[in-house]
């Protein structure tokens, strides 16, 4: 069973390797994303933590954990939707369902959170159960690209650096399509924050990277309002040393349990988190343009 196990784990490998070594301008599909999580989907839980994004942290002498420092960006992203009891939200990318039960627990609202990703989806499901909330927690495998949801089924959307994995322009317009107008709408996503022109890096199953400003003609072809955009690069910068130095701690363990060429896989998937002068965060927070009749 192991032996199997670890051939079709290597398989899957072998896919997301040969996509991030040779896409010079990234285009995954969602079957990529959901191969790129089957195999990292435990890597991230065991040496990152369970929010799969970015920690924040307060200043440069803020020495908070992974898990106080990504906890906290969940909160600062559930301030941005100001709903409570009653309220539906719909989580975009939704991990293994840390960020959606800290927001349901917050707000009191009831949260459904998508994945393209079978064994997120099901390990979230579980642990809304453990939490005591599957009543207002659920989970399910949705491509975010192409939801089977009603117009204006949600009230609000969150989408935590899950827009990485898609073009852009499609997957604001289906966030916003499914929101209700004046629904609240927010999300977090790499930028480019240096001064050259050039290709992102194709790893990590991102799309290309785009920069801060462009997110103004991306929400207004989508029909969101901008409220806030901000470049957070400042707090989230610490991201990519505190996880690189998780990995090599355990590093001899990474390449018993994975195989030898896990380490060389790992650092070329991580190419964009280690160029804190080119690749940073944002957070983008808006409403659902009402309807005009």
């Amino acid at each position: 069973m192991l032996s199997v196990f670890r051939r079709s784990y290597g398989e899957r490998r072998n896919r997301i390797r040969e996509t991030t070594m040779t896409a010079s301008v990234p285009t995954t599909t969602p079957g990529q994303v959901s191969d790129f999580y089957d195999v990292y989907n435990s890597l991230l839980r065991k040496y990152w933590d369970d929010n799969f994004h970015f920690g924040y942290w307060l200043d440069a002498d803020d020495g908070s954990s992974v898990s106080v420092a990504t906890d906290r960006f969940t909160d600062i992203m559930i301030s941005k939707l100001p709903v409570g009891p009653g309220a539906r939200i719909l989580d975009v990318g939704c991990g293994i369902g840390k960020p959606a039960i800290r927001l349901a627990r917050a707000t009191g609202a009831s949260v459904l959170g998508i994945s393209i990703n079978q064994n997120q989806v099901d390990e979230a499901n579980a642990l809304a159960a453990a939490e005591g909330l599957a009543d207002r927690v659920s989970f399910q495998v949705v491509n975010a690209l192409d939801m089977p949801f009603d117009d204006g089924s949600f009230d609000a959307a969150l989408a935590f650096e899950s827009i990485v994995h898609m073009p852009r322009k499609a997957a604001l317009s289906e966030i916003a399509r499914v929101v209700r107008p004046g629904g609240h709408i927010a999300l977090t996503d790499l930028i480019r924050v240096d001064a050259e022109e050039s290709t992102s890096p194709a790893a990590f199953m991102t799309q290309s990277v785009v920069r801060l400003e462009d997110y103004r003609e991306l929400c207004r072809d989508a029909g969101i309002e901008i409220d806030e955009l901000l470049d957070v690069s400042a707090h989230t910068d610490r991201t990519y040393d505190a996880m690189q130095n998780g990995i090599e701690r355990s590093s001899e363990e990474i390449s018993g349990k994975f195989g030898p060429g896990m380490m060389e896989t790992l650092k070329n998937v991580m190419t964009p988190f280690a160029m804190g002068n080119v690749i940073g965060c944002a957070i983008v927070a808006g409403r659902r343009k009402p309807v005009l009749r």
